[in-house]
This record gives C-alpha cells, sequence and structure tokens, in this order.
C-alpha cells in the first residue's frame, strides 16, 4: 500500500482533510500529525518514524505553510531521507528556495477537482473507477508531449499505418521542425491519443504506463466552502481598533458532542463518581450546522484593550481589579497582554459594539475552536500543560491563575485561534437552552429567542474545568455573573 505523509499549518486544516480522505478512498495510507498522533505520544518522534515509513511526502503550500518553522523541519528531514516530495500548491504564496527544482500541483479551488488525478498518477495509483458525467460526450483524450513521440512510435507497431498516413507531422519530428504547439495530436481512427503530461521535474517522480484504452478517472470530492473562491477574504485582518482576527471560512462542520465519548474523558482526569452524565447531556445530538464566513479574535480580550475601551468611556472597568492569585492585576502593567476578567456579558458585549464587532454566536464559537473534523480540543484529542492553560495531569492547575494571551503554540485551533481551551470561560451571544440541539436550525443558528442565562464556552485555568474544556462543552450564567475565571472575545461579519 502506497503510504503519503502530509506535511502543513494547521490553519489549513480543512483542506488536509479534505485531500486525506479523497486518498484514503483510493487505497493510500495516509499519515498526519492530528490524524496519528496518541496522546502521550512524543510528537516528535511521532513525526519522524511516519515520514521514514512513507514512500512521499505532501507539502501544503499556503502564506501559513511557508512560514512555519514544523514544516520546514518535516522538509529537510524528508530531504535527507531522500523521501519524494510533492508540493501542493494550495493558497499563492512566494515558493521556498527548496522547491525550486520541484514543481508543484496547483489544487486552488476549482483546480483541486481537475488536478487531483494528477496527482495520483504521481503516487503510482491507479484512480477509482466513477461514471463520467453525463454531458461528457468526447472520446478520451491523452497529451503527449513532443519527447514521447518517437518511444509511441516504437512501441506502437500496430498504428504504423495511421502514423505513415500523417507523414508531415513524422518529418518534422526527425528534421527539428515540427509546429510551435506543445502537444501534436496524433489519431487514430476515432481516438484520439495524448501521452499524460509530467507533474515534475524531479527524476523520483514516475511517470504512469501509456495505455491506448479509456482509463477511468476518480471524482475527488468537491472542495468545501471553506476555500472561498468568489470573495476570497484574507486569512487574518486587524480590525480598526488594532485587534488581530482570523477567518473562519463559510461551510458546515458537526456540533455538538457524544455523551459518554465526554465521560470517558472526563472519568481519565477526574475519577469515575466527579464526573457525571447530565453535565453533557445538554451537547446531543451532534447536528451539522452551516455558518456562513465570519472573523473571530485570534487572542482573549485583553486588559490592555479592554482599558482602550474604559478610557473612551463606553465600557465600565471591571467588578474588581484583583485576580485569583494577584491583589493587583487589571490595569497593571505586567498583566496588560492578560485576558480581561470580571466582566459580565453586558460589559462584554459593549466592548465588541464599541469595535464595530459582536459577541459569537455559540455555533461560530465552536467552530472556530474544533474546525470541520470535529476535534475533542482545539488542537486535537489529548490534553496536558502543554496545550492550555487548564489542568495537570496531578489533578492540580497548570498555573493556578490567568495566563498571557497566545501562551500556547501547540494549543491553537484549526483556524489559528489561541486559548479557546482553558485561560478562561468565553461569554457568548446565546441565551442558554439545554434542550436548543434538538430543534437548532441548521444555518446560522443563532440560540433562543430568550432565556434567563447565557453560555459560555472553553474551560479556564481553575482545576475542576477539565471535564468542561472540551470544545462541546455547554456552560451557562447569569448575564450579570462576573468571576476570575471569565472572559470573552469578539466576531465580526465580513
Amino acid at each position: 500500500m502506497v503510504q503519503v505523509f502530509i506535511s502543513y499549518s494547521r490553519k489549513d486544516i480543512s483542506f488536509v482533510e479534505l485531500l486525506a480522505g479523497d486518498l484514503k478512498k483510493n487505497g493510500i495510507d495516509v499519515w498526519y500529525d492530528l490524524s496519528r498522533i496518541e496522546g502521550g505520544s512524543r510528537w516528535r518522534a511521532e513525526i519522524e518514524n511516519a515520514i521514514r515509513n512513507s514512500q512521499y511526502v505532501i507539502v501544503v503550500l499556503s502564506p501559513a505553510s511557508v512560514e512555519s518553522e514544523w514544516v520546514e523541519r518535516e522538509f529537510l528531514f524528508a530531504s535527507n531521507l531522500k523521501r519524494k516530495i510533492i508540493p501542493l500548491l494550495y493558497r499563492p504564496c512566494e515558493i521556498p528556495l527548496g522547491y525550486l527544482d520541484l514543481n508543484y500541483i496547483d489544487v486552488q479551488g476549482e483546480k483541486y477537482t481537475e488536478n487531483f488525478n494528477r496527482l495520483l498518477r504521481v503516487l503510482s495509483v491507479v484512480p477509482t473507477a466513477t461514471a463520467l458525467p453525463s454531458s461528457r460526450t468526447k472520446k478520451p483524450v491523452f497529451n503527449i508531449k513532443t519527447e514521447y513521440i518517437v518511444a509511441i512510435v516504437g512501441a506502437m507497431a500496430t498504428i504504423c499505418a495511421a502514423l505513415l498516413s500523417n507523414l508531415p507531422w513524422i518529418r518534422g519530428i526527425f528534421t527539428g521542425q515540427t509546429p510551435d504547439a506543445t502537444t501534436i495530436p496524433i489519431h487514430l481512427q476515432t481516438v484520439e491519443f495524448v501521452a499524460p503530461e509530467s507533474a515534475f521535474t524531479d527524476s523520483a517522480m514516475l511517470e504512469p504506463s501509456l495505455v491506448p484504452t479509456e482509463i477511468p478517472t476518480w471524482t475527488p470530492s468537491p472542495v468545501p466552502t471553506e476555500t472561498p473562491s468568489a470573495t476570497p477574504y484574507p486569512l487574518e485582518i486587524v480590525d480598526p481598533k488594532g485587534i488581530e482576527m482570523v477567518l473562519v471560512p463559510a461551510g458546515t462542520f458537526p456540533m455538538g458532542g457524544d455523551v459518554d465519548a465526554s465521560l470517558a474523558t472526563c472519568t481519565t482526569f477526574i475519577g469515575l463518581g466527579t464526573c457525571e452524565r447530565s453535565s453533557y447531556e445538554n451537547q446531543e445530538p451532534q447536528h451539522d450546522v452551516y455558518l456562513d464566513a465570519y472573523y473571530i479574535d485570534k487572542y482573549e480580550v485583553t486588559n490592555d484593550s479592554y482599558k482602550t475601551c474604559v478610557n473612551a468611556s463606553v465600557c465600565a472597568p471591571p467588578v474588581q481589579t484583583n485576580s485569583s492569585s494577584r491583589s493587583s492585576y487589571y490595569g497593571e502593567y505586567d498583566f496588560r497582554n492578560f485576558p480581561v476578567i470580571n466582566v459580565d456579558w453586558i460589559m462584554a458585549n459593549t466592548y465588541c459594539e464599541w469595535r464595530g464587532a459582536r459577541l459569537p454566536t455559540e455555533a461560530e464559537w465552536e467552530k472556530a475552536a474544533r474546525g470541520t473534523g470535529g476535534r475533542t480540543y482545539p488542537w486535537g484529542a489529548d490534553i496536558d500543560c502543554t496545550r492550555a492553560n487548564s489542568v495537570g495531569g496531578d489533578n492540580g492547575t497548570c498555573v493556578g491563575d490567568t495566563t498571557a494571551v497566545g501562551s500556547y503554540e501547540s494549543g491553537q485551533s484549526p483556524y489559528g485561534a489561541y486559548d479557546m481551551g482553558g485561560n478562561v470561560w468565553e461569554w457568548v451571544a446565546d441565551w442558554y437552552s439545554a434542550t436548543y440541539y434538538q430543534d437548532s436550525p441548521f444555518e446560522n443558528p443563532h440560540g433562543p429567542d430568550s432565556g434567563e442565562n447565557r453560555v459560555v464556552r472553553g474551560g479556564a485555568w481553575a482545576d475542576f474545568t477539565i471535564s468542561l474544556v472540551p470544545s462541546a462543552y455547554r456552560l451557562n450564567l447569569n448575564p450579570s455573573h462576573t468571576s476570575a475565571i471569565v472572559g470573552f472575545r469578539c466576531a465580526v461579519t465580513p
């Protein structure tokens, strides 16, 4: 079985999951970090072993991957092992120096569907047969480069007569006076043949066999709406108040979670008896939700950012200026880049409106946290103190109070948002209903029209939240509630 390692940036995870699914449908064993690293595994060692065991390394090229230190390391490691490297251009970017001697396959937007079969041929895989579209009436056409013509003349003795009937073209081959066209059509009865064009100049890439019969093609899954083409929004923006925001593209994702799986996670960390089924029943049933594109804050709103709104006489200051372990927190220079706390729902909503934004809906928050693959946490399946400010393996807290926003590089969500698990709970726009998921609309749900409590998401640093950090978990608080473990972030529609 062909084994493939995919190197990519986490910001491109939606495309990687689509690509991996299509490759698996064609019998290819696919490895990428979030798919195969188990809890407790040594990250670097697992990646190195996966590259050693793969014949091919696919590198998904995008602005994010070009800047990724991990993608660069994986490329260098694969090159040293002399693995066959296949670059896929997913988003426009400056091609790194190490890739300049390799031709890439363009998979941007609709070109993914067009060029997926080229990728399979490079992987020496015969595409799975599917029915051709009913509108297709032409006979199959294969492109032949000039350099293949001599081989074809020698190998296809059965069509000598047809070749000889086209003497001007044959004379051109041997005299060097061939037409300027990039391909030379050779007609045999009613079928036109052209040799497939090689996807790579790298000599390690294999050319497919030339077969004078129709080759069935695999039709890959359509590129999800998460790769916007009609309106190519930038992946990141800075709003008028100087706040960084990341794009969550339009598309569908599975919202909610499984009660038994959540109970198992809770039991693993804090023990049976402390975990109650009733705490998780409000996240069922899991259901598909479509959301239009939106931006969400890259980081939780900080003390410094909130103070700007207070200084503008728009926002009320936090009801307390201390944190759990610090007698002076809000307004202190050392904690300017820490999440603002001790703010209620109205205060959070006022701040977002001052920025020309809004609180995210519950659905928007969850998709931004876990992507389209239904992850347990923003980063994948396991949890420890290197990924989130929550609790450690000894049932104690990782830090015991808030940490500066963006401190956990390996804890990013698929779209590059930080601290969506742990640090502080985050207010969202929705009123709370335990049964809302039973009738939730498919498109852009905004929660119940009214209620007593508002929803908070994401867990916090406090030790009791280990069972609550999973991205599907729903907690509700009175809108007037304030505490040292609740903050927020904002969203905006493009």
